[in-house]
């Protein structure tokens, strides 16, 4: 079982539990290969930072009003359906798991880093929204790169159907200047307001060019962020789906926790299983995603 909180006053050296926003609980990282923070409130990576490099995640500077909405920035996890769900009739938006604080089970050296493990269970605060039993396991690994895997376990007597991602959100110099590579050759929907192509074959290199909200399906290739900042490199294992997400400037200007003027440095390369790529899973079964994020 993991421990209270209040029975861990000294985590590890150069590992402290402090606040955050709205005194959310919050992990620091001031150790080894790289600096990180991670919110318990839905076990939101909200900052990495490798030794000499700058910061990697992209962080809104609204701030986060203490509630149950996800944190604009960094990596929510989304779960156990992405957006408002395949049919679109579910709510909250990105489902509970971000939403929802999870338990702190273990923190540990290893070889490549610091290894932060947190999890979440089935609970009434969860079964209102969706009826399954499950318990989430995710590891969090600090280090050169940034290591996140996402365990689901279905611990109930029937089978269910879940979709997922890991929402990152990467810092750029210019959003218009970037060059998104990887995805040559895989289908996508365009979910943006007056797409012209609703659905397509991505024939080159993705640039964006205006509000982008493109769901690629069926594809395991690791994804490339050229910026003249730095080349990021996000892996994959057990996801089959990629979104590549940016606002632009009207969007922007009506989602109350998005700066209007923040668009042009981030966009969001996410990981995950959504739509065809659901995941299905029997009693006692359990399926794991796992993204890794490096610099190039």
């Amino acid at each position: 079982m993991a421990q209270e909180l209040s029975e861990r006053p000294e985590i590890a050296p150069g590992v402290t539990l402090t606040t955050g926003e709205a005194g959310l609980p919050m992990i620091r990282v001031e150790r080894g290969p790289a600096a990180g923070s991670l919110y318990l409130h839905g076990a939101h990576v909200v900052e990495w930072v490798p030794v000499g490099r700058g910061s990697v995640l992209w962080r809104s500077a609204v701030p986060h009003d203490g509630g149950s909405g996800l944190i604009r920035g960094g990596v929510p996890i989304c779960f156990p359906w992405f957006g408002s769900g395949p049919d679109g009739d579910r709510d909250p938006l990105h489902g509970f798991a971000g939403r929802l604080p999870w338990e702190l089970d273990e923190i540990r050296d290893t070889d490549d880093g610091v290894l932060v493990v947190l999890q979440l269970s089935d609970s009434p605060a969860t079964t209102v929204h969706w009826p399954h039993r499950f318990e989430a396991t995710y590891q969090v690994l600090f280090g050169e790169d940034l290591r996140l895997s996402l365990q689901v376990r279905n611990t109930g007597t029937e089978a269910f159907t879940f979709e997922q991602a890991l929402h990152s959100y990467f810092t750029v110099n210019d959003v218009a200047g970037i060059a998104i590579r990887g995805l040559e050759g895989a289908t996508y929907t365009d979910r943006a307001p007056g797409a012209a192509h609703p659905r397509g074959v991505l024939g080159g290199p993705l640039h964006i060019v205006g509000e982008t909200d493109r769901v690629f399906e069926e594809t395991t290739a690791t994804t490339y962020i050229q910026d003249t900042l730095h080349t990021v490199r996000i892996a994959k294992t057990g996801a089959s789906s990629t979104v590549v997400w940016n606002p632009w400037t009207d969007k922007a200007q009506v989602m109350p926790d998005f700066g209007d003027d923040e668009w042009p440095w981030m966009v969001c390369v996410e990981s995950g299983n959504v739509g065809s790529d659901a995941i299905t899973l029997s009693p006692g079964q359990a399926h794991t995603m796992t993204t890794t994020i490096t610099l190039d």
